[in-house]
């Protein structure tokens, strides 16, 4: 602390958790001090009435006499100790150099064997360690015998290479394959011995074929005799694995042990009854509401939705306080992909590949049927067969005829979407999880709603389209821009909270204020963005005309195959790219605005049906 620096204490502050804490700091740095304490949580208290009882300075005095009195000790040890301090080095570069030697050698149960070289000018000094250490053994040996040891080694592993002998039996036709891979090989051609007949050799392997058959036949008598074991083998091997797996979780005392987790309520009475079953077995259960751990999700879909959580798994797993996406998401994705890729023929060879698929992997198989059979619905919605919109009579409308009728109802659906998702985010909000300052006062709540419809009807009154008069839109959105600013303030005086700014207050409002411009790019843009819907509808129409107009030029055969060639890759690279397309819309358009995605599945440990 400088002498020339002013110093202010501050009032006694406090954390929600109530502890209390005194800074203290120089006058200069007062204000950055205020900020910093606002944004990390602290609340100002006064200061205790005997505050001025305290003496700080004898506090700091005595303190650091205690430092000097630590160090003066610290120097005694140091000189007292002076010896081993200076050997320490030493000591510690010997014992690291002992452990890479103890790595080297053989131990037995009351010796070591440790075996190295030594320069002969050493030999001498190495030899009487045998004298200095009772019970040592020490045997030298020179160079010379060494290299005369190596050089038998190698003259007998030489001498013995040529006594192994091989029969090669192979047909005739190979013969010449054959020579050449065992000359590349080394083998040298020995003539047959005498006395070897080629009989004893189908001798051999009619009594080999006879003892596999007999031990074949044990082999069938054991499954026979243990036909109930082995069928439950894969069963038992899976119990134990699971069983595993649990003990792992256990915490176990001298008599008991102890296992937490969680329980679908459907099935909460039949493990209860566990308590009964086992003897000296305590069950204990609680509600989600008395426990603090987030509770995991269990998602129960009719098949027809099923495979789609896999899709909605991939932005994230629904949290126990949402409601479920997955049924609203399966139903606006095929739509979506319909309505981008609708063509009677390519969606059949969709479904195709999908029971194809299906054998192989159920969710992507089932994926696949469920968007083909999108695209083929309305394929005759466009009357649209592999891209000819003159085979089939449309029943509804042709994309490519009504580009501006295509858009504009591209947009009203995304409409329609749009108020849906807010809707659903606004019940997560404030039904599941009473948060009303995002509920009600957020831009994905119904603020956000507000401004989403007031955008809409200036936008319409000033094309002169709009039935709702262009004040009451910009009511709703002025309306909508206040509820948004002062959403904290607002939002906490409802619920009594003591507390109106999670920071400073100034900061707040400069933040909230930039949160409304990006309120309204969000809107404009998740508006906007779904005219990419019609977009590609009419670019799937497209797309084939132009491989028309190609195949015609070409004529005969190899028009028909730029006609194939065009399908197959409208079908692969369009399809992929709208099936892309489908979960951007869902993903960032929608899910933005009524699904967090931050829980984590419930995944039970289960044993193998047997």
């Amino acid at each position: 602390m400088a002498d020339n620096q002013e110093f202010t204490q501050n009032d006694d502050i406090r954390l929600n958790n109530g502890e209390d804490y005194l800074l203290v700091y120089a006058k200069n740095v007062k204000k950055d001090i205020n900020r910093t304490i606002n944004s990390l949580g602290f609340i100002d208290n006064e200061l205790p009435e005997n505050i001025k009882e305290y003496d700080i300075e004898s506090q700091i005095v005595e303190n650091n006499e205690k430092l000097n009195a630590i160090n003066q000790k610290i120097d005694d040890l140091k000189q007292r100790y002076n010896d081993v301090i200076d050997n320490l080095s030493y000591n510690l570069n010997f014992s690291k150099e002992a452990s890479a030697y103890e790595n080297s050698m053989a131990f037995g149960d009351k010796y070591f064997y440790f075996s190295a070289q030594v320069p002969e000018s050493d030999l001498n000094v190495i030899e009487d360690l045998s004298k200095k250490y009772p019970n040592t053994k020490i045997a030298s040996e020179s160079k010379q015998v060494e290299n005369n040891k190596k050089h038998k080694r190698k003259k007998d592993k030489k001498s013995s290479s040529g006594k192994e002998n091989y029969l090669l039996v192979y047909p005739e036709k190979v013969k010449k394959d054959v020579s050449r891979s065992i000359n590349t090989l080394g083998f040298v051609d020995k003539e047959l011995p005498e006395d070897f007949v080629i009989s004893k050799i189908n001798e051999e392997a009619k009594k080999t074929s006879d003892e596999l058959s007999e031990i074949n036949k044990q082999i069938d008598a054991i499954n026979s005799q243990y036909e109930d074991v082995l069928g439950n083998l894969s069963y038992s091997l899976d119990y134990t694995k699971k069983s595993d797996q649990l003990k792992t979780k256990m915490a176990k005392g001298d008599d008991y042990f102890y296992l937490s987790g969680w329980v679908p309520e459907s099935e909460l009475k039949e493990f209860e009854s566990l308590e009964n079953e086992y003897k000296d077995t305590t069950v204990t259960t609680r509600d989600v509401e008395t426990v603090n751990e987030q509770p995991p999700t269990r998602l129960k879909n009719n098949p027809l939705f099923r495979p789609f959580e896999y899709l909605v798994n991939m932005y994230g797993a629904p949290n126990y306080d949402e409601v479920d996406p997955t049924p609203f998401f399966a139903i606006t994705y095929m739509l979506l992909y319909g309505l981008m890729f609708g063509d009677l023929g390519q969606g059949l060879v969709f479904l195709a590949l999908g029971f194809y698929i299906s054998k192989k992997n159920k969710t992507y198989g089932a994926l696949l049927k469920r968007i083909g059979i999108s695209a083929s619905v309305f394929g005759l919605m466009y009357g649209s067969f592999f891209g000819k919109e003159d085979l089939i009579p449309a029943l509804l409308i042709k994309p490519f005829d009504n580009v501006m009728t295509v858009l504009i109802a591209s947009v009203v659906f995304g409409v329609s979407l749009m108020v849906i998702s807010y809707i659903i985010g606004i019940y997560n909000k404030v039904s599941k999880q009473n948060n009303i300052e995002e509920g009600i006062f957020g831009k994905e709540g119904l603020a956000g709603l507000m401004m989403m419809i007031s955008f809409i009807i200036i936008v319409l009154n000033l094309v002169n389209k709009s039935p709702i008069p262009m004040p009451i839109g910009t009511v709703m959105l002025i309306l909508s821009i206040i509820m948004m600013v002062f959403k904290q303030p607002i939002a906490r005086k409802i619920t009594g909270s003591k507390r109106l700014y999670d920071s400073n207050k100034s900061d707040y409002y400069i933040e909230s204020s930039f949160s409304i411009i990006e309120a309204l790019l969000s809107v404009f843009s998740n508006l906007v963005s779904f005219t990419r819907v019609g977009a590609f509808a009419i670019n799937h129409v497209g797309l084939y005309m132009a491989f028309e107009v190609m195949a015609n030029l070409a004529g005969g055969f190899w028009g028909g195959v730029i006609l194939l060639l065009g399908n197959l890759l409208i079908i692969g690279l369009e399809g992929m790219i709208v099936f892309i397309q489908g979960l951007r819309l869902e993903f960032y358009e929608m899910f933005s605005k009524y699904y967090e995605g931050n829980g984590r599945l419930f995944r039970p440990i289960r044993t193998k049906e047997n």
